[in-house]
C-alpha cells in the first residue's frame, strides 16, 4: 500500500485562506477511499513552519511527499493525492 504524507501548515494566515478546509477535504476522502479504488494509506499532520517567516502571498501552504504546494486550495490537494493513490493501468 502506497502512502502518502500530507503536511498542512495551520499558521494564522494558513487557516485564514483555507488551511481548514483542506484538512476537512482530505478528512472525508479517507472515507471514501474504498469508493475512489485508491490504494493509500494518507496520514495527515499540521505545523506552522513549512516554509520560513510569515508567508502571507503564498498562504495556505500544503507539502505532499516533500512537494511543496503554494496558494493551495482543496481541490489541488485532493487531485495530487487522488493521483498518487490510483492503481496503475495496465
Amino acid at each position: 500500500m502506497k502512502k502518502v504524507n500530507v503536511e498542512v501548515c495551520v499558521c494564522t494566515q494558513c487557516v485564514l485562506n483555507g488551511a481548514m478546509h483542506i484538512i476537512e477535504s482530505i478528512e472525508s476522502l479517507k472515507k471514501l477511499k474504498v469508493q475512489l479504488r485508491l490504494n493509500t494509506q494518507v496520514n495527515i499532520t499540521t505545523c506552522t513552519n513549512l516554509v520560513e517567516g510569515t508567508h502571507p502571498d503564498i498562504s495556505p501552504v500544503v507539502r505532499i511527499n516533500g512537494d511543496l504546494i503554494e496558494n493551495a486550495d482543496s481541490e489541488t490537494v485532493m487531485e495530487r493525492i487522488i493521483a498518487m493513490g490510483l492503481p496503475a493501468k495496465s
